[in-house]
């Protein structure tokens, strides 16, 4: 099929936009409240505007035959969702998604029911999404579609560096909550050996320190789990050991705050 590249990236976005419908509608279903899907921040899901490139490169041309054109498609975008598995894992030390609980699947990141969906969405796209849309994006003018593109691609790409910048900051923002409390428990060692010594101005200015690092720790941690959370809604069975992490510290100060409450 032959596509001008103007024309390729305005279907990428478009695709990347009805893939974040497509997933944020079941998740916020599942999850019975809306859940933002997706590694950005913003509506687009570019794994599935990829996804449709794919599709349109390899399986066009079996437009007419329907079952072949399942099969191709169950085993290219398979591995389309194996390999950008296997790089998010790579990249970010995380597992966004993971398919270990169904029977048949490899290495968590492809599974054989998702792999059936992509066989008839490959088919369905094919036949019947893509040609409507082709259809709409011809009436488009081409100097008016080329600043459609310019301004949207702009707009992706920021949203990509600013999420990526974020999730690579999500061990740095621990590192520096632990140095905090790090630093926190050092003063009130301190200010316990100045209150033993009865030096009263130095422990006013120590309190206030301490008071000071408190705040500055519990501004990181929500910051920290805002993030954390809209991760773990979009994707629910994503794993990391830094975020496990997190994990264990929320639900460590929710019992301390139960057993407060008991007392």
């Amino acid at each position: 099929m032959n596509i001008d590249i103007v024309k390729l990236v305005i279907y990428i976005l478009v695709y990347s936009f009805f893939g974040w419908i497509m997933e944020s509608v079941i998740k916020t279903v599942v999850q019975r409240k809306f859940v933002n899907s997706g590694f950005l921040h913003g509506p687009f899901c570019p794994i599935y505007g990829f996804g449709a490139a794919i599709m349109l490169i390899f399986l066009y041309s079996f437009k007419e035959r329907v079952i072949l054109l399942f099969i191709i498609a169950f085993f290219v975008l398979s591995v389309w969702e194996y390999i950008v598995g296997w790089m998010l894992e790579k990249i970010f030390k995380t597992k966004y998604w993971d398919y270990s609980n169904y029977k048949i699947n490899l290495h968590g990141r492809v599974c054989l029911i998702n792999s059936i969906f992509w066989g008839f969405l490959g088919v369905v796209f094919i036949k019947f999404i893509h040609p409507f849309i082709e259809q709409k994006v011809e009436i488009i003018p081409n100097n008016m579609l080329l600043y459609i593109v310019v301004v949207l691609l702009f707009v992706v790409i920021v949203d990509l560096i600013i999420s990526i910048i974020k999730v690579l900051n999500i061990k740095t923002k621990l590192e520096k909550i632990n140095q905090l409390g790090d630093t926190i428990k050092e003063k009130l060692e301190e200010l316990k050996h100045i209150a033993n010594n009865a030096q009263i101005n130095n422990n006013e200015h120590i309190q206030e320190v301490i008071e000071e690092l408190k705040y500055k720790q519990t501004k990181i941690k929500r910051k920290l789990l805002k993030q954390t959370n809209r991760l773990k809604k979009a994707f629910p069975t994503m794993r990391s050991e830094t975020i496990e992490k997190i994990n264990d510290y929320v639900n460590q100060k929710i019992e301390n705050i139960k057993k407060d409450r008991s007392k």
